[in-house]
């Protein structure tokens, strides 16, 4: 049975989270770079260097996911850090969505995220992980 165009996929959601998910991230990591930076820790400066490449991944993956979502014909148009969570509205296949996540979500989900960039190779953010939710990975496009 073909699905209505006006329902969105599992793939879909995914990519419309994550894409959500990882500027937050970004901010995550840039704030702790500020701290360490003006940290007296011994090992400031590899801790830093480790902190920019988990940056360097994360900004890597948002830029294909990005890409995917264009080439899927998904606009995320508006995004909300409101009182009670994360809010957004996009267009997917011409029809207007929204999606709300509670601050406590976003928070596991900024922590899994960074709990993968530090653990996973890329590739690894791309495939599921057993003990999490497939809707609960960063979706990305079938690059080696």
């Amino acid at each position: 049975m073909a699905r209505a165009p006006m329902e969105k996929t599992e793939e879909e959601m995914r990519m419309v989270k994550q894409s959500l998910i990882l500027p937050i991230v970004l901010d995550v990591l840039a704030h702790d770079i500020r701290v360490l930076q003006g940290s007296a820790a011994k090992m400031n400066g590899l801790y830093v260097k480790y902190l920019n490449t988990l940056q360097d991944k994360a900004s890597l993956e948002l830029f294909h996911l990005r890409r995917q979502l264009r080439q899927q014909g998904i606009k995320v148009f508006r995004q909300e850090r409101a009182k009670q969570g994360l809010e957004a509205e996009y267009l997917c296949r011409g029809y207007q969505h929204s999606f709300m996540m509670l601050w406590s979500v976003v928070k596991a989900e900024v922590e899994l995220a960074l709990d993968i960039l530090m653990n996973d190779s890329p590739r690894e953010l791309r495939e599921s992980h057993p003990s999490v939710q497939a809707e609960s990975r960063l979706p990305i496009d079938n690059r080696p």
